[in-house]
């Protein structure tokens, strides 16, 4: 008996022992050690439909440790239409037999090679991982956002930031895999436009390839060499990573190779699928394929390949979307992304503008309004509204992003697992930017006395329109002091610019954390806001306003623990003037408070 067979059965036993993992079958393999240049071999895999079809293997040489404990087999691949197209993309997984026994899995390529080369993942390797534990998982949380994050939320950039810093985490440089096709259903290209660099980079290729098909088309069991995908979206947006299966043991399958994400335990739907054509390319040759009925769940997601479940039911977080476009038309979507703290907010975004700009022109200025109703839906807790007016060059970015990153927020918090049920959104689009710029604020008195009221009169200029007023009155509290009141009238983010309040001050809990994007303003209105001098303290996020100086100093003193910051003004009066337009702008003035 070789190694390759011994290694197996070794595997095998010792994971079949009591308490311990699920045992892996004695395939017939070859070790990494046993390989050798020359050796001539057979791949598996589907060149068309759902038919697998042999390929011819020669053995070119082996790559030890290209990696921590990973290694590469180099091998040239013929036969059938890879002459003319190279590896494709999506051959990732085929198997390769030497002798009758498993040596590993077609995962690289490069690009503009002149001949099919690929380097082939150990079977070895790809049994290790398969031996993992196989139940669904969940990674905690590793953010904690600020103050300062949720203030930002709106700024210039930050939702462009955003994406950037997520899709660098998602999508690392790697050693160039034989890429990967997105097959993607729903949603026009334009919206992965922004996406298709870090796509790239991390080894996909996006093609459109429509949905699953018909739960009555025939679903061909998954074998090795079928094609088979991870559904990262399903339902009227639909994008599905597509493969080839390695290795079938029971309702275990061994898939891809190489990793999709790296990302270890997840819970994706795993596929049938169908090759419809081949895509020759100087660049990257690609297999054209579409998902079809789903058949269990894949659960890890590692370097060397991905292990799935066939039965298995994943989890996802469904997505529910109502869009009235520019000309009044009303439209519903309906569909689930993965349920992943780094990849929900990243497809929730690429679904989203995938929708908008097959329905609507997503360049140039426009308005964006998420109406009352758009809510991330919580169980055991408060909802996180989401209404809110969007308008200017980025009124889509921020209508799709702002979902986005609330989402990862509140998947990504510190302090307990979110239990989110669901998202629902409902957009309202319009071609013209409705925006408005404050030109002057003005009372009709400057000296009140506690209790009474001052009417407050704001001039707005809105986009390519006349001047307009708007008034309103507001009640100086009976409890206040007399002495200076300053007063600043302003846009949500003009006045959140303005507010000395420590970027660093971290929320206490998942609570607190939906209270303050809850008590975010509101863009579409004209914000009033009465301050005075103060020498109050949060401490863990509650505020203890008015505290003697001598109290306030000793506790942001550098012995003192917890999370305190200091408050240098205290707001006694916070009132909005609805607007209708994005407000932009600011004007401060101050009221003189008398004694009585």
């Amino acid at each position: 008996m070789g190694k390759g067979p011994r290694l197996a059965l070794i595997l095998g036993a010792a994971l079949a022992l009591p308490g311990g993992l699920p045992a892996v079958a004695a395939v017939p393999t070859m070790s990494f050690g046993e390989v050798r240049a020359g050796m001539k071999g057979t791949g598996r895999t589907v060149f068309h439909g759902s038919a697998v079809e042999s390929f011819e293997v020669e053995i070119l040489g082996t790559l030890p440790n290209v990696g921590p404990e990973q290694n590469l087999i180099l091998a040239r691949l013929s036969g059938g239409p890879l002459a003319s197209t190279g590896v494709l993309a999506g051959m990732s997984g085929s198997p390769i037999t030497v002798d009758g026994k498993l040596i590993g899995a077609v995962a690289y390529t490069w690009g503009f090679a002149k001949e099919a080369i690929a380097g082939v993942t150990p079977i070895d390797e790809m049994l290790a991982v398969a031996a993992m534990e196989q139940g669904p998982g969940r990674r905690p949380g590793a953010t904690a956002p600020t103050l300062g994050d949720l203030r930002g939320m709106q700024a210039p950039g930050r939702m462009r930031a955003f994406v950037s810093e997520l899709t660098q985490r998602l999508f690392p440089r790697r050693v160039p895999s034989a890429a990967v096709p997105l097959a993607i259903g729903g949603i026009e290209p334009a919206g992965l436009a922004g996406l298709a660099d870090d796509f790239a980079r991390a080894g996909f290729l996006p093609v459109r390839a429509g949905a699953a098909g018909p739960a009555s088309e025939p679903v061909p069991p998954l074998g090795p060499g079928s094609a088979m995908g991870l559904k990262l979206v399903r339902g009227d947006v639909d994008i599905t990573a597509t493969g080839t299966v390695t290795w079938a043991d029971g309702d275990r399958v061994l898939a891809f190779g190489h990793s999709l994400f790296g990302l270890g335990a997840v819970d994706l739907p795993l596929t049938a699928a169908r090759v419809e054509a081949l895509l020759p390319s100087t660049l990257q040759s690609a297999r054209i394929t579409r998902p079809l009925a789903e058949v269990g769940a894949v659960r890890q997601d590692r370097a060397a390949g991905v292990v799935g479940r066939v039965g298995a039911t994943p989890r996802m977080l469904p997505v529910r979307l109502g869009l009235t476009d520019a000309a009044g038309h009303e439209h519903a979507f309906s569909f689930e992304i993965a349920d992943d703290p780094l990849l929900s907010p990243l497809l929730l975004y690429a679904s989203l503008n995938g929708v908008l700009a097959g329905k609507e022109r997503v360049f140039g200025s426009a308005t964006v309004r998420l109406r009352e109703g758009s809510a991330i839906e919580m169980m055991g807790a408060e909802d996180v509204a989401l209404d809110n007016l969007y308008a200017g060059p980025a009124a889509f970015e921020y209508g799709s992003g702002i979902p986005a990153y609330v989402l990862y927020l509140l998947m990504n918090n510190t302090w307990t697992e979110p239990r989110i049920t669901g998202v629902n959104l409902l957009f309202e689009c319009t071609e013209e930017p409705r925006v408005a710029r404050i030109r002057r604020a003005t009372l009709d008195r400057y000296r009140v006395a506690a209790g009474e009221s001052v009417q407050v009169t704001v001039a707005l200029g809105p986009y390519r329109g006349p001047e307009r007023l708007l008034r309103r009155k507001i009640l100086v509290p009976a409890e206040i002091s007399p002495g200076p009141l300053s007063l600043t009238i302003g846009g949500a983010l003009a006045l959140t610019r303005d507010e000395e309040v420590d970027d660093a001050l971290l929320p206490r809990d998942l609570d607190q954390l939906i209270w303050l994007i809850n008590q975010l303003r509101r863009n579409d209105g004209i914000h009033i806001v009465a301050s005075r001098e103060d020498s109050g303290v949060l401490i863990g996020g509650d505020r203890m306003p008015g505290l003697p100086p001598s109290v306030a100093w000793a506790l942001l003193s550098p012995g003192s623990t917890g999370d305190v910051t200091y408050i240098p003004l205290r707001s006694v009066l916070d009132e909005v003037l609805p607007a209708g337009e994005v407000v932009d702008g600011l004007v401060r003035t101050q009221i003189e408070v008398q004694a009585p």
